[in-house]
């Protein structure tokens, strides 16, 4: 018994420094409730002074599009700390609690549970995240590079979900076959589920393009900066995206009966609510998934599940 108490501190010990570590950071780095604009891109004098507008505009449409979990990579702490706080302009304040910015001396590490945080890379320009822990998530994330500029992004809630159970089950199957005093490291990449080989490069371009944030952004640097007018007309903006979400959530209970019926038309609901644009879709959905967990699921699971398997069916002849 006192061998096992004894084997178990170690353990215990690995688990609780980097829970410290984390409230630690931020304690010292956390994005504030309330952001000033003029600390963001948007108070730019014109859209494309800070970073190149397309970039912008896939930076923020993908942001919005993983549920407002990304991560801003980068050699200059400034730099990224400023996309940092452009996109928790995005979040709500207890969203923004759970944002960090970038330190200049070194990086933190990466952190599953955070929505946005900023990381710096290291002395060869690179920073490589740990395939694990994104697998874990609760939500996609967004990866932007601001020193090349580049947008990625992982798949949509629904096929998030499914990769991460299946990675876990393959996971669970790989401990259960190990050796009792067998050790196994936690970063290690394990695939013993000869069924399930997980993808590695699960981040892709942003293949969407929308008509929300594209309007947002020409319409935002017309109006003067400096000024409140850009902080009113963001909270507008934001305003707009909740009501989407909320009709588009009372749009598939009175079509489903409350989850009772299957969803009948995905095109309908597209039409009948403006969103024929794939990356509004992908945003409206994206902001419903955090008011109603589960929706991505329900709408774009079964079809999903059932492709898959096909696919699946398929490699085997």
């Amino acid at each position: 018994m006192e061998d096992q108490g004894q084997s178990i501190i170690p353990m215990l010990t690995g688990e609780v420094i980097p829970v410290m570590e984390l409230l630690s950071s931020m304690k010292s780095h956390s994005v504030p409730e309330e952001i000033n604009i003029s600390d963001t891109v948007l108070n730019d004098d014109d859209i494309g002074d800070s970073c190149h507008e397309g970039f912008l505009l896939n930076a923020i449409s993908s942001h919005l599009q993983t549920c407002g979990c990304s991560v801003v990579v980068g050699s200059s702490a400034e730099k990224v700390n400023k996309i940092v706080r452009t996109l928790c302009l995005f979040l709500t304040p207890s969203e923004r609690k759970c944002s960090r910015l970038c330190r200049n001396e070194s990086s933190f590490k990466y952190e599953s549970g955070l929505f946005v945080q900023g990381l710096l890379k290291d002395a060869t320009g690179s920073f490589v995240l740990p395939f694990r822990q994104v697998m874990y998530a609760p939500y996609p994330t967004t990866h932007i590079d601001v020193d090349v500029n580049t947008v990625k992004q992982m798949p949509p809630c629904h096929e998030h979900i499914y990769n991460q159970r299946r990675y876990m089950r393959s996971e669970l199957a790989a401990f259960w076959r190990a050796n009792s005093d067998e050790e196994m490291a936690q970063d290690i990449t394990i695939h013993t589920d000869e069924s399930f080989t997980p993808d590695l490069n699960v981040f892709q371009d942003v293949l969407h393009r929308d008509t929300l944030v594209k309007a947002f952004l020409e319409q935002v640097f017309h109006l003067k900066p400096g000024l409140s007018l850009r902080s009113t007309f963001l909270a507008q903006f934001l305003l707009v995206l909740h009501r989407k979400a909320l009709t588009l959530i009372k749009y598939i209970e009175d079509d489903t009966q409350k989850g009772k019926k299957p969803f009948k038309s995905l095109r309908s609901l597209k039409i009948d609510l403006d969103l024929t644009a794939e990356g509004d879709l992908n945003i409206i959905m994206a902001l419903a998934e955090k008011i109603k967990p589960g929706l991505h699921s329900f709408i774009f699971g079964r079809p999903f599940y059932t492709s898959v398997q096909e696919r699946d069916v398929l490699m085997t002849f």
